[in-house]
């Protein structure tokens, strides 16, 4: 079994010290997520990867047809 992870992928670089930056770049993400969202561009930002050191187990029930 090849395992890895479906995700969305967005980020900023900011410096950790600079609490303003911070804040300016989660608006910033929220901003482009909702428009991302608004536009029907969302499925754009989702990506997949192979990833070492994961196992069945981890792979949510809902995907695996075993929801309680």
């Amino acid at each position: 079994m090849n395992l890895g992870k479906v995700y969305i992928n967005a980020s900023y670089i900011v410096d950790l010290d600079n609490r303003d930056m911070v804040e300016d770049a989660k608006l910033c993400l929220y901003e482009d997520l909702m428009n991302a969202v608004k536009y029907d561009e969302l499925y754009l930002w989702i990506d997949v990867k192979s990833e070492d050191g994961l196992s069945q187990n981890d792979i949510p029930a809902f995907l695996l047809g075993q929801e309680e």
